[in-house]
This record gives structure tokens, C-alpha cells and sequence, in this order.
């Protein structure tokens, strides 16, 4: 839990001090430019704007992180599916499949899989217009994978991973696992991770 705990503090410290650097930047701009150009130096303060309100749905959502996982009391298919009812009752048709026999999972191993539900169908739900979206957990004896699949619009060209992804990528590697963020051939986006379970506990 402590691991958990400093991992978060340093996510919310970089994501923020990402935010705050680039406010601070256009709100200088704007200071430069409001005498002799007040149209750019609206731009630079509606700049600055959107960036405060993004900054604060971020530590939100870490601080949301931070408080008691479903986890304690509930398996992790159970704590996805309630992912995935909150998705599907926002009105995007959402579907869970567990494969495989379910097995006992270290508490990072569970803990990682249920971030990355939360993480991946967040960003269904706020960025990607889709209408569908499939949630496949699927227990192997060696590894779980999750994948997360939607019929939206895709990364959208060159965009890159935010700080929620990349949050995961770092924790998921740290046990050894892989995350795959991708559009699918088919159309919308893709989410894969793969976690290898070397040691078991109850759970």
C-alpha cells in the first residue's frame, strides 16, 4: 500500500508540475502581449484556462485513486464489472467476458488490471465517441490479460498517451507486464495489458 501510495504521489506531482509549467508560460505571454496585441493575449489566457481545468480533473482522479479499492472487498471481475455497469449506464453499450479459469492474484497484479479498466474506460467514455465497447479478462495459467476495445474514433493521428496511460504503462511494467494502446484495424481503440503472475496469493 505505501508502494501504491508514493507511486501515486509521483504521478500527481509530474502531472501537475507538467500543467502548472505550461499555465505559468501562457499566462506570461499573455502579460507580454495584453498592451499591443489583446487578441493573443485572450488566447494565451483561454489557454491557461482549459489547462487549470484539465490539471484539476487530473488530481481528481488521483485522489480518486488514492481512497479504498473495491478491491478489498470484492474479486476483481466483480470490481470491473462495476466499472463497466457505470459505463454502460452512461449510455455506451458495454460488454465483460471472463475467460480462462479464474486464479488466486497478488494484490499488485489485481490492483494494476483494475486501474487499467478504470483508466481505459474513462477515456472510452470521455474521448472516444464510440458507441460500443468490449472488456475481455482472461485468466491463463502463467499471465491475465485485459483488453479493452471500442468502436470510436481512435488516438486521433499523432496524439500521444496522457498522464493516465502512463501511469499504467510504468506500473504495469514494474511487475513485469506489457500495455499495448493502439488503434484496432477495424476501427476505434484498443487497450491491451498483460500481466505475468509469477506467485500467488488469496484473492
Amino acid at each position: 500500500m505505501a508502494e501504491e501510495r508514493n507511486r501515486l504521489a509521483r504521478e500527481i506531482h509530474d502531472s501537475l508540475g507538467h500543467y502548472l509549467t505550461i499555465i505559468t508560460v501562457q499566462l506570461e505571454a499573455a502579460g507580454k502581449l495584453f498592451a499591443t496585441r489583446p487578441g493573443r493575449a485572450a488566447e494565451s489566457i483561454a489557454k491557461a484556462e482549459g489547462l487549470a481545468r484539465e490539471s484539476l480533473a487530473e488530481v481528481r482522479r488521483s485522489v480518486a485513486a488514492l481512497r479504498a479499492s473495491p478491491l478489498d472487498t470484492a474479486a476483481l471481475g466483480e470490481a470491473i464489472g462495476e466499472v463497466v455497469e457505470n459505463l454502460r449506464a452512461s449510455g455506451i453499450a458495454t460488454t465483460l467476458t471472463i475467460e480462462g479459469k479464474i486464479h488466486p492474484l497478488p494484490t499488485q497484479t489485481k490492483t494494476a488490471l483494475y486501474r487499467a479498466a478504470q483508466e481505459g474506460l474513462t477515456n472510452v467514455r470521455k474521448h472516444a465517441s464510440a458507441s460500443a465497447a468490449q472488456v475481455v479478462l482472461t485468466y491463463e495459467p502463467e499471465r491475465v490479460v485485459l483488453t479493452i476495445s471500442d468502436n470510436g474514433v481512435g488516438r486521433r493521428g499523432e496524439e500521444t498517451e496522457g498522464f493516465g496511460l502512463l501511469g499504467l504503462r510504468e506500473r504495469v511494467v514494474l511487475l513485469g507486464g506489457s500495455l499495448e494502446a493502439s488503434d484496432r484495424p477495424e476501427g476505434g481503440f484498443r487497450l491491451r495489458v498483460e500481466v505475468p503472475v509469477e506467485e500467488q496469493d488469496d484473492g
